[in-house]
């Protein structure tokens, strides 16, 4: 309700009691004191114990006409089914022409350890998806965002895991008349990053072979 009080004030007349309401500021208010959704409770805690995942690079595609990185931002609660990655794919056009992008979707697979590494061990499976269709000019990079539902639990991941990558990309050439193509890419590639140092914290796939 909040509270009257006099304080002194100068006016034309001199010195002169005027009366003030002071009102509640509403950060003292009960309901204003709830305690941290859960759900960032949950990625904060994917944060401390899964740094791997939570800033994770993969190369999609990176040749001389096209260059796909996708780079996860966060992680929708940890483990799966339920359990959701969304992040930026960055796309670059090397080319002279415009190209129009009628697919752009990528299979991630945690490997198990061992050089080299082992079979797809469940720990992640995910399929990160972008809105399509999009065109990027010549020589133009554009961020589009992704999301991929995924199974497995990501706080079981480790900075020095490998992944395989299963890309599907498909795009058209855009010329002044006419769509040229479509081109493909769909060449798995097993991933693995160099692990953490000042420059570079997160995993970042730093060597991929073909498979």
């Amino acid at each position: 309700m909040g509270f009257v009080s006099a304080v002194p004030r100068f006016g034309f007349r001199g010195l002169l009691p005027i009366a003030t309401r002071f009102h509640r500021a509403p950060w003292g208010k009960k309901k204003h004191l709830a305690p941290l959704p859960i759900l960032s409770v949950v990625l904060l805690l994917t944060a401390m114990a899964s740094p791997t995942l939570l800033r994770m690079t993969v190369t999609l595609v990176d040749d001389t006409h096209l260059t796909i990185k996708a780079s996860v931002q966060n992680v929708v609660h940890p483990s799966g089914p339920t359990g959701k990655i969304v992040g930026i794919m960055t796309v670059t056009n090397h080319g002279s022409a415009d190209i129009q992008i009628t697919e752009a979707s990528a299979r991630i697979q945690s490997l198990a350890s061992g050089n080299p590494p082992g079979d797809p061990d469940d720990r992640l499976d995910t399929t990160i998806t972008i809105k399509v269709p999009v065109t990027v000019r010549a020589g133009d990079t554009v961020n589009l965002p992704f999301s991929g539902l995924f199974t497995g639990n990501v706080l079981n991941l480790r900075i020095d895991d490998s992944f395989l990558v299963s890309p599907s990309i498909t795009w058209f050439g855009v010329t002044s008349s006419s769509l040229d193509g479509p081109f493909t890419y769909s060449q798995a590639k097993i991933c693995s990053g160099p692990g953490p140092s000042p420059s570079n914290p997160y995993w970042v796939s730093a060597f991929c072979t073909n498979v």
